[in-house]
């Protein structure tokens, strides 16, 4: 009877203790724009359980005992959250968390990744060099995040331009754009100033950028000698401090293939170390005759955080990319009409090829005194390598018009540059005024050289390239060319020195934004660039003033004044005005109001800004001289208004739309320059919008679809060539639609984007007469894309 009553007691207490211990706590961790947040700690901090979310935000903790706990949920960039849940009696729970972007845990300096996974831009450094919300910064600034290019398949700098308002590009080879109607190239990485040649290469590859940004308008102030239309900058991929990794692999049109690797983590247990590696590889062809195309990106980033104070990152990125075919130097316009060839028309020859090399270094270091004072650092070395072969237009036909007389350029180049920035920031109060205050100091430095070796013509044994009966040659030495004997040799050096002081003032709803760069440019190389510096001012100083207004936790408006200057290139001619002058810099300054908003409870940024900007000193070839004679131009005006919106307007639906207005005049009233654009193919309107769909319900739930659409307006490009039908050469709007579809089984991805649905023929813009882009016609992308 007593055994019989013991293991009854043993039996209960055994199914108490069983059901205590298979009580179950489980759900989701999103963000405010309904993604998913990886890697978020979830702890049961009584209890002494936790675990991590995994790559869909969901999360499970078993063997919970009966009782009411606090579960705690944290991350990186967003603010903490706990919420009760009371236990009893072998009970499972669901507990989701949805968290909100923390701008209080925000770098000083960008040393470590982003967890975040949304269209919606958050904070950019570029635009002050401390981490502010982009909402606050009184100055248009376009963020594309690696999610919409990762949406859209974008492997190249080029293709961002029909993401953003007002940005179009001039031509497919190099990182050029043309924006607010000026030239721009993307010649900035982790806001340093790097060498980039985009005269002659293939435009970057993106798989390693975190984000792209694009500064609208002047912005010397804080990047110094640059374009009105304002600085392109990209943000390298940074360590993380969990693990994750993720593999792709792409085929598609043109005998395309890509491959993509990207892997990050702890290197040690105390997560003091972190690490992140980004491959890229492509083995493509284009829609253009003799072209091939082979690309590899290697890319380690490594970040040592020893203490909350201290933190530095090391970022290498080592890319080669070669045409192994001919090169894309455009098409000619056959007796002025754009469609007599076909696009895929090609003046190069298929022995053509162009390598590049280049690498990167950077390190940056961030150290805090004190939460009022921090000291930060970063230095960029770059180094860039290319040899090429060429067979291109010499922009000349014959009398008869039926044969393009072409040139040949063999050219070896190496450029390289440092770049150093430091600066403290001190954060302080005055009463009710709070102050972000910085003080810094630039130093900038890059060296180019050049060996060219150029032959033109038949007589030097080059063939002209006859339209109706091409002869293709396969190897240069199928021809008899007779090279200059003396190579052309061009040595070029540019630095500059510059310091720096801005203060973003807060009081109440308002944000002043203050700032100032006293900057000394040098030039060397050329036997005339001496004589340059001697006789201009190459001092300069550059104000910027920018006012925000919020009207509630969700609206701001702005207003901003800013100037900027170029020094113009030492030219291969003389002041056709005054022969022994030299050139002044150009200079340029902006006027800009507008509205920013967060939208549809904060998951859409929406940006409205209108600018008026004033250029005075562009060179020109003088239009009653000919080539070797330079006039310098009076004021230049460009004026217009931009729209964009990026982000979700609904848990399922994210989108980004765009559309600007420019117009732009020369005033100068000589004649002969009245008919002068700004820039070459700069159109009136453009517009453009991307729209994603999350299916979340039936057999269809994993799947999301896309789409997608670009106009540009009307463009021309003035052509100075002597044999020309007609000088002005027209360049009509046009309209391409994309699409894509993607569906997720477990960790895999399958994507596949369809790219000018329609097959529209239309031309991207030109240099000359010469030299036209053709727009790529219908084609697609297919990729598998594998997360551990």
């Amino acid at each position: 009877m007593n055994k019989y009553i013991y293991s009854t007691i043993i039996l209960m207490l055994l199914t108490i203790c069983l059901q205590a211990q298979n009580s179950s706590l489980s759900g989701k961790v999103l963000n405010d724009a309904a993604q998913p947040v990886v890697g978020a700690s979830v702890i049961i901090k009584s209890l002494n359980k936790g675990t991590a979310t995994s790559f869909d935000g969901k999360y499970i903790i078993n063997n919970i005992s009966d009782g009411e706990y606090k579960v705690t949920v944290s991350v990186l960039g967003y603010e903490t959250l706990s919420k009760t849940a009371i236990f009893s009696n072998n009970q499972s729970i669901n507990l989701d968390f949805t968290l909100i972007e923390s701008f209080i845990e925000l770098q000083d300096v960008e040393i470590i990744g982003r967890r975040a996974i949304s269209y919606k831009p958050d904070v950019t450094y570029a635009g002050t060099k401390i981490g502010t919300k982009i909402i606050d910064i009184p100055q248009s600034i376009t963020l594309l995040n690696k999610e919409m290019l990762d949406d859209q398949q974008i492997y190249r700098m080029n293709d961002i331009a029909e993401n953003v308002a007002g940005l179009t590009t001039r031509r497919p080879d190099g990182n050029s754009f043309v924006s607010r109607g000026f030239r721009i190239g993307h010649n900035h990485i982790n806001g340093n100033r790097v060498l980039i040649n985009s005269d002659f290469s293939a435009p970057s590859v993106t798989t390693h950028y975190e984000r792209v940004e694009v500064i609208k308008g002047p912005a010397a102030a804080l990047f110094g000698n640059s374009s009105p239309g304002g600085v392109v900058n990209a943000v390298t991929k940074k360590p993380l401090k969990e693990n994750r990794a993720s593999a792709s692999f792409t085929m598609g049109s043109f005998n395309t293939k890509r491959a993509t690797f990207d892997i990050t983590g702890p290197l040690n247990e105390s997560k003091k170390l972190l690490y992140r590696l980004n491959v890229g590889w492509e083995d493509a062809e284009t829609f253009r005759d003799f072209q091939k195309n082979k690309n590899l990106l290697i890319a380690p980033s490594f970040s040592f955080i020893p203490n909350e104070k201290t933190s530095i990152n090391v970022d290498i990125v080592s890319s080669t990319a070669n045409d192994v075919a001919g090169i894309d130097r455009g098409m000619p316009i056959l007796q002025g009409d754009l469609f007599a060839l076909p696009i895929s028309f090609n003046t190069a020859e298929p022995y053509d090829n162009r390598q590049n090399t280049s690498l990167l270094f950077t390190v940056t270091a961030n150290h805090k005194f004190s939460d009022k004072l921090s000291f930060n650092a970063s230095y960029s070395k770059s180094d860039f390598n290319q040899n090429f072969l060429e067979t291109r237009s010499r922009n000349r036909f014959t009398d008869d018009g039926t044969e393009l007389i072409r040139q040949i350029n063999d050219r070896v180049t190496h450029g390289k540059s440092d770049f150093l920035t430091t600066y403290f920031v001190s954060k302080l109060k005055t009463g009710s005024v709070s102050h972000e205050l910085l003080l810094g100091f630039d130093y900038y430095e890059t060296k180019y050289t050049s060996t060219n070796r150029t032959t033109v013509g038949e007589i030097n044994g080059v063939p002209n390239l006859s339209f109706s009966d091409r002869i293709i040659y396969n190897s240069i030495s199928e021809l008899n060319v007779n090279f200059s004997e003396v190579a052309q040799n061009f040595n070029f050096a540019f630095s500059y020195k510059a310091i720096y002081l801005q203060d973003l003032i807060t009081f109440n709803k308002l944000k002043l934004l203050l700032g100032l760069r006293y900057e000394e440019v040098s030039r060397f190389g050329l036997e005339s660039a001496q004589e340059v510096n001697d006789a201009i001012d190459n001092t300069v100083l550059l104000p910027r003033l920018g006012l925000t207004y919020s009207l509630n936790d969700n609206i701001n408006l702005f207003a901003s004044y800013s100037e900027s200057f170029q020094m113009p290139a030492i030219p291969f001619g003389i002041n056709s005005i005054d022969p022994g002058a030299a050139f002044r810099p150009m200079a340029s300054q902006q006027l800009e109001f507008g509205v920013k908003a967060n939208l549809f409870k904060e998951r859409l940024f929406a940006t409205i800004s209108l600018y008026d900007i004033a250029r005075n000193g562009r060179l020109i070839e003088d239009p009653d001289a000919g080539l070797i004679s330079i006039i310098q131009l009076g004021d230049e005006k460009s004026r217009g208004v931009e729209l964009e919106m990026i982000g979700k307007i609904s848990a399922n639906f994210s989108i980004s739309a765009n559309a600007a207005f420019n117009d732009v005049e020369v005033l100068d009233d000589r004649q002969g320059v009245q008919q002068l654009e700004l820039e070459n193919n700069n159109p009136e309107t453009t517009f453009g919008f991307w729209g994603k769909y999350d299916l979340t319900h039936g057999f269809l739930k994993n799947m999301s679809i896309a789409l997608g659409g670009n106009f540009v307006g009307e463009s021309k490009i003035i052509d100075p060539a002597d044999n020309l039908i007609d000088n002005t050469i027209n360049f009509d709007s046009y309209f391409t639609a994309k699409a894509g579809v993607y569906y997720s089984i477990k960790n895999i991805q399958l994507s596949v984007n369809v790219n000018n649905i329609f097959d529209e023929r239309y031309y991207i813009g030109g240099l000359n007469s010469g030299r036209i882009f053709p727009g790529a016609p219908r084609n697609f992308l297919a990729r598998i894309e594998y997360s551990f």
